[in-house]
């Protein structure tokens, strides 16, 4: 499980970042995602190990999405989005949602 990892933030979203395998190396990455992400910006590099403390996601995920996809998107929600999401759900008649629900829709 022991590798380096390359973190990459989101030009134009704030609090999305890309984690990928290989520095500088995006050909895997669909082009649609890409696309949407915009130019990748080199935030820093880690060493992955099993029990590694990563914001927001286990070592063990992160491998694991590596490992099948070659890259991990990970997209930090702001109070602005959770309240965009629930202003829109109480338009329709619907409950609001709870955090981790929200995050469930960004994965």
């Amino acid at each position: 499980m022991e590798r380096l990892v390359y973190v990459y933030k989101n030009n134009k979203k704030i609090r999305s970042y890309l984690y990928v395998v290989e520095k500088d190396s995006f050909s895997h990455i669909p082009s649609g995602l890409m696309d949407a992400f915009g130019a990748p910006e080199f935030v820093m590099v880690f060493k992955l190990y099993e029990g590694r403390k990563i914001q927001k996601i286990s070592a063990e995920e992160l491998a694991k999405a590596l490992d099948e996809k070659g890259f991990f998107l990970r997209i930090d929600l702001q109070n602005e989005e959770e309240n965009m999401l629930n202003v829109e759900r109480a338009r329709l008649g619907l409950a609001p949602l709870e955090k981790d629900q929200i995050a469930d829709y960004f994965h």
